[in-house]
């Protein structure tokens, strides 16, 4: 039963993998732009990049897209390990407090989270891009706006507060994403020591996932990752040569 089990959490990372893959920009460009964003601008197939070459309109569309293809996933596959009869109980036993980390970290949790992890990880290596792909502030926020209700309250103005000052869009969406990285942790440590309930005021814990060990573990790995990728911005941003905004004053 156990190998079945591992299946089932190897079958949710290659899921969200494959969804986390498909190359939102890339699509878009070739085949409503008839340009590939790979070949122009700073060659990256994100939101922005996209945006600066077809349009603001293509941009959004682009952003919004890499944004549901994490949602959508990781809330389906919630939803299925969290009100599935059949597979809750296969995954726990019947026992809901089986866990590997402590009370409140299933084995249901872990495969949802996988799903998150998969997606994520698929999009800055995509299977349809050569293992090559996007920077991943969209995926990550659209990873943050399915678990807080507050992501984009309180996360949205420190990036426009930041760029306002800064004038660099990557930095910016660097410190509001470490910012919710640390709040993560944050509504961990809340949740071990209260229980779901306060931790449950700033996420959707009444219909949607629960702070536990596996989210702020995903938001970090995921963070490393995307100042991985922003490792060239950060470097020009040093020599002063990252290109800034010139529409907000």
């Amino acid at each position: 039963m156990i190998i079945f089990k591992i299946l089932i959490l190897v079958g949710c990372l290659l899921v969200g993998y494959f969804a986390g893959s498909i190359p939102s920009g890339v699509l878009i460009g070739k085949y409503i732009y008839h340009i590939d964003p790979r070949e122009t601008g700073s060659h990256n197939t994100g939101g922005t990049n996209v945006g600066r070459t077809m349009g603001h309109k293509a941009g959004v569309i682009t952003i919004l897209l890499d944004m549901f293809k994490i949602i959508i996933p990781f809330l389906a596959a919630w939803a299925l390990f969290t009100f599935c009869t059949p597979v809750v109980e296969f995954m726990s036993d019947g026992d809901y407090s089986i866990n590997a980390f402590g009370q409140g970290n299933t084995l249901c949790e872990l495969a949802y989270y996988l799903v998150a992890t998969g997606g994520l990880f698929g999009h800055s290596y995509s299977l349809f891009l050569k293992f090559k792909g996007g920077k991943l502030v969209a995926c990550y926020s659209g990873f943050a706006l399915a678990t807080s209700w507050t992501a984009l309250p309180i996360f949205a103005p420190i990036f426009f507060i930041t760029l306002k000052i800064k004038k660099y869009v990557s930095l910016s969406s660097l410190v509001m994403c470490g910012a919710f990285a640390v709040f993560s942790w944050v509504l961990y440590v809340l949740f071990i020591f209260f229980g779901p309930e306060v931790p449950g005021w700033f996420m959707f814990t009444q219909y949607g996932p629960h702070a536990c060990i596996y989210y702020p573990i995903v938001v970090t790995l995921s963070y490393a990752l995307m100042v991985r990728k922003h490792r060239a911005n950060l470097g020009r941003i040093k020599d002063g040569t990252e290109s800034k905004i010139k529409w907000m004053k």
